[in-house]
């Protein structure tokens, strides 16, 4: 009886010692071998991309900070370029309008809030207009109304060649100082140009003319450009010497 059961007991010892390999293999098979290394893929991948993700949007941030910077820097430069041009304009129409030659009367500067082509007509009224339309960037009207006004002095020679410059800086559809003329009479222009005669430019003059008389010209006789100068012209430097010098004395 005791060598039976010593035998069973051998007989499962062994069983169970085959069985472990087998184990052992199972727990390696080609399948679980396969599921462990797409788990690891898969983890990577995903931290892989969760890099990726970070990195574009720090260079999102980066790229839309170094746009607002180079916005900024331009907003800057172009304001600075701004007032850099209004100071050089007014410094120079300043130096203009000191010269004495040109000061006017209190008459002459009366008579300009009366007519309109007496202001044009005056050397000094033309530079104080011109430098208000300078501030309404619109001085191209009053250039545009000049060239007319010189091309009815010129000669045979030169007519046609002025016409012609006359026509490229105002008159021409996209032309850099063009002036607001309605289609018929840029049509009308046009068609003289090849061979002007004197008044080929006096439609378009008229035009530009009105246009500025019932626009910048109202504005300008409320500007301080206008009304300052009306004031030294109607109480000047020496009345208002003189009448302090009055009132001293009776104190």
């Amino acid at each position: 009886m005791s060598s039976l059961l010593h035998f069973y007991r051998a007989r499962s010892a062994t069983t169970i010692n085959q069985l472990k390999p087998l184990r052992s293999v199972r727990s390696h098979s080609p399948d679980d071998i396969l599921h462990r290394q797409k788990e690891t893929s898969t983890y990577v991948s995903e931290d892989d991309d969760s890099t990726t993700r970070v990195s574009a949007t720090s260079n999102s941030s980066t790229t839309e900070m170094t746009k607002k910077k180079k916005s900024k820097a331009a907003t800057i430069a172009k304001d600075f370029k701004s007032r850099a041009a209004n100071l050089i304009r007014r410094r120079t129409t300043e130096a203009t309008l000191s010269e004495k030659s040109l000061i006017p009367s209190r008459e002459d500067v009366q008579s300009w809030e009366e007519s309109f082509d007496a202001l044009l007509r005056h050397r000094y009224g033309q530079a104080l207009f011109r430098a208000f339309l300078r501030t309404e960037f619109s001085e191209e009207n009053l250039e545009f109304w000049l060239a007319c006004d010189d091309f009815r002095t010129c000669k045979e020679p030169k007519r046609s060649t002025k016409a012609k410059k006359i026509y490229m800086d105002f008159i021409a559809i996209g032309a850099p100082k063009q002036v607001n003329l309605d289609t018929e009479t840029r049509m009308s222009t046009i068609a003289n140009i090849d061979n002007p005669p004197l008044e080929t430019f006096d439609r378009a003059q008229r035009r530009i003319q009105g246009l500025m008389e019932k626009d910048s010209y109202q504005r300008f006789l409320k500007s301080e450009l206008y009304i300052n100068l009306l004031r030294r012209t109607t109480y000047p430097a020496v009345q208002r010497r003189t009448t302090t010098e009055i009132t001293t004395k009776s104190s």
